[in-house]
């Protein structure tokens, strides 16, 4: 096997803020402390761990945000969506802190083994992976080896050289600190006591000495590391049901404020569509307040996708549209109904589909104006031009799906102009060179029409007229260019 594990330093910080500069603390009892690195200024950083009040004697007017757990375990539940189409099997793992003031480690592992050929190697495979997350704005050191725990020890101390076989593991290991293995305190200074210091002095250490003298844990953690012992885990399966859920900080009435949730969670969906290998239309929005029912914003494109971006500025354009009128408390993000990823939908925006840009800007408009602000022109059952026309819903792809393999219209159709008057304009007699096409209908809704119509040229003009048979003259109707 191959791991390759993602480390998120940040996690803590990214799940809840988008602000670099915002501390987010965990607190035990009266201790508080960080627990994701903090920006300061250019050249300098605050670290995880470091205490509140270290933190606030460097910066006086540091803002801080409590530690939700549960926001990372969502966080942590995506980004081992987005990471599922590179191998499989995928594990999210949350190291919980060994001791009362220490840092979770929050990580990613996917298999990538059985994926080398279908990538092209190693590297291209990594920088697949790499580019997945710039998109996501997530920060994570990587680490490659046969063993889950020497990949997860790798990425943790930053060493991004890829260790391939099994055999390479125990030289690859050595040099690293002690220090970075994630052992109770005690049992560290306990092996530091006996004057090791680094991974390779452990390992030349009689096995049997360190069972009797530091117990089965840290002998079983040796041979996980060096692929010696199975490492259980628990793999990652996306669920049937989309659901995610962004606790707010307070309640919040400006809709600036919601983009940034609402911007993670589109990222969410859309590297769980993508982990299902399915494509979706429709999804539900509920906004919850403090008091009264919740408000429900549905969703729906005008074809299936899965990109984050695509579902951001719907959802973007129907809050501006429509702002909620009471402070939102929470934010609930549902989607249960999924299309299968077919050849069908590769080829999504070919020939009678719509392009891509007019799509999103048809998309933006929907959402702006609602479902019924916009039309476009359909087919009517009237022989009348007139009436040979309606104001229709705008074109899904569904739609386009329906119409795709219909019979083409009667030739008689077929000649007829786009372009029509709003009403008839009357002309003197002209000369039409053509048979003409007789229309007589409309008898039975007090709007008769008994018409010839031809194609003539005026004053340079290609435009259809017709001759009304009951006053015997000449008007004026539609034009082709």
């Amino acid at each position: 096997m191959l791991w390759l594990t993602l480390e998120f330093p940040a996690l803590g910080r990214e799940a809840v803020t988008a602000d670099a500069k915002i501390a987010v603390i965990a607190s035990h009892g009266s201790h508080r402390w960080l627990i994701a690195p903090l920006a300061v200024d250019t050249g300098k950083s605050l670290a995880a761990g470091t205490s509140l009040a270290d933190a606030r004697a460097r910066l006086p007017d540091l803002l801080l945000l409590p530690r939700q757990p549960e926001a990372e375990q969502e966080a942590l539940q995506a980004l081992a969506h987005r990471v599922y189409r590179f191998g499989s099997p995928v594990v999210a793992e949350t190291i919980g802190p060994l001791e009362p003031y220490a840092v979770p480690r929050w990580r990613v592992s996917v298999e990538i083994g059985a994926s080398l050929s279908l990538f092209g190697g190693v590297e291209p495979l990594r920088e697949a992976v790499l580019q997945a997350l710039l998109e996501n704005d997530s920060s994570a050191r990587h680490g490659i080896a046969p063993s889950r725990s020497a990949a997860a020890l790798l990425a943790f101390v930053g060493d991004t050289e890829p260790c391939l076989q099994v055999s390479a593991l125990r030289h690859r290991l050595s040099a690293l600190p002690l220090a970075s293995l994630p052992l109770p305190a005690k049992l560290l200074r306990g092996l530091q006591g006996v004057g090791l210091q680094q991974l390779g002095a452990l390992f030349s250490l009689p096995r049997a000495t360190l069972l009797q003298r530091f117990g089965r844990p840290l002998s079983d953690e040796l041979d996980r590391l060096l692929a010696q012992r199975a490492e259980p885990f628990t793999a990652i399966e996306p669920p049937p049901v989309f659901a995610a859920r962004y606790e707010l900080h307070g309640q919040i009435e400006n809709i600036e404020t919601l983009l940034f949730p609402l911007k993670r969670m589109t990222q969410r969906f859309a590297a769980y569509l993508s982990a299902r290998a399915v494509t979706c239309t429709q999804c539900l929005l509920e906004l919850h307040h403090d008091e009264g029912a919740a408000t429900r914003i549905p969703l729906q494109l005008l074809s299936p996708g899965r990109e984050a971006e695509r579902w951001f500025e719907i959802l973007r354009e129907r809050l501006y549209r429509a702002p909620p009128d009471r402070a939102v408390r929470e934010l609930y993000l549902r989607a249960d109904d999924f299309l299968p990823l077919t050849g069908s939908q590769a080829a999504l925006f070919e020939t009678h589909r719509l392009s891509r840009e007019r799509q999103a800007m048809l998309e933006k408009l929907m959402a702006r104006y609602g479902a019924g602000g916009l039309w476009q022109p359909a087919l009517g059952a009237d022989h009348r031009p007139e009436q040979a026309w309606r104001a229709g819903p705008v074109a899904t792809e569904k739609m386009l799906d329906r119409t795709a393999g219909a019979s083409p219209l009667p030739a008689s159709r077929a000649r007829r102009p786009l372009w029509l008057l709003p009403q008839p304009r009357p002309i003197a007699n002209p000369a039409p060179d053509d048979l003409p096409e007789r229309i007589e209908t409309g008898w039975w809704d007090g709007a008769p029409a008994r018409r010839d119509y031809h194609r003539v040229r005026l004053g340079g003009r290609s435009a259809w007229v017709y001759r009304d048979l009951d006053s015997n003259r000449w008007h004026l109707q539609g034009l082709w260019e």
